[in-house]
């Protein structure tokens, strides 16, 4: 059946293709003919990109073959510019708006008590109003839009020179439109994990060995190493896995070990410097694999301390 599906001729795939300037129709003869097209997506693969035109095409093509290599510009200055714009539009609004009310507040005081009655005697004041309300909506939205930007991410470097390496090999695009080059505008799509820097320096280690987790796509006479991004966070995860029960293992292991037999005061500082040691060390796993913040850190370090002090004195009541 695969042979049979192989060895059908292009033309019998298609029956009609319109010029690009109509409308473009596809007409499969049956679902043989379906079954060819669905293997044929299903085996797409890094050849596909130098299958597509030069330029905005092949360039989009390889941005899709990761996630992590969605990296477009925010526009920043022109997002500054354009929120300064605004806010002074509504700066002058809110001039002409307080003149207004202090000329009133002599000449008409009557028409600042009644809205009804300044509309019915003078709609200037209403006009001046629906169109602070059309500045300020647009405005309010674009703030929100710039706070939104502004959550996003820097790529990581990694991430940020295969892009940048791609562009200098194979410059996908003229220069002008080349975008990459403007890193410190540059932000990324995907949401950084907690424990990002631990994910470089695994991925780093792992570029340099070869296997099933190293995907290599190349492109003409560059080579872009992926990594299966599963399987890298199951490694990650492991090996934060490992550190935990380090952390909570090894401290009471060496305090059991201390507190049995007669206690000196060697002993007792040497439990003490354990205390200390392994408390600095869970609050700087805290602080480099999550992001909580400092009385969250803190809370957490206390109550890790309360536990082995706790643990030292119920050893040391069966030891009495």
């Amino acid at each position: 059946m695969l042979n049979s599906l192989q060895t059908v001729a292009p033309t019998t795939i298609v029956k009609s293709i319109t010029s690009r300037g109509g409308s473009l129709n596809f007409e499969p003869e049956d679902d043989l003919c379906n079954e060819i097209l669905l293997r044929q997506r299903d085996q797409k693969s890094e050849n596909a990109i130098e299958d597509c035109p030069k330029g905005y095409p092949r360039l989009a093509a390889f941005l899709d073959i990761d996630e992590n290599f969605m990296l477009y510009r925010r526009f920043g200055f022109l997002q500054a510019r354009i929120l300064l714009y605004k806010q002074d539009e509504l700066r002058r609004l809110e001039h002409t708006l307080d003149r207004l009310d202090k000329v009133d507040e002599v000449t008409r005081p009557d028409m600042l008590l009644s809205r009804e009655k300044d509309d019915a005697d003078d709609d200037f004041r209403m006009k001046l109003i629906h169109q602070i309300d059309e500045k300020f909506r647009d405005y309010a939205q674009l703030l929100i839009v710039a706070r939104d930007l502004a959550a996003f991410s820097r790529p990581p470097t990694r991430d940020y020179l295969n892009i940048r390496k791609y562009f200098d090999e194979q410059a996908p695009l003229c220069n002008v439109e080349s975008y990459i080059y403007h890193r410190e505008d540059i932000v990324t799509l995907k949401p950084g994990r907690e424990h990002s820097w631990l994910d470089s320096i695994v991925e780093s280690i792992l570029r340099r060995l070869s296997g099933r987790i190293v995907r290599v796509v190349y492109i003409h006479n560059s080579c872009v190493r992926l990594l299966q991004r599963e399987r890298v966070e199951l490694l990650v995860s492991l090996i934060i896995t490992v550190i935990i029960v380090a952390i909570l293992i090894i401290p009471i292991y060496l305090l059991f070990y201390l507190t049995v037999g007669t206690q000196t005061n060697h002993s007792m500082a040497i439990i003490i410097s354990v205390l200390l040691i392994f408390t600095l060390l869970f609050s700087g796993v805290l602080s480099l694999f999550t992001r909580a913040k400092r009385h969250e850190i803190l809370a957490a370090a206390a109550a890790y301390c309360a536990v082995l002090v706790v643990f030292i004195g119920n050893v040391g009541k069966l030891n009495t």
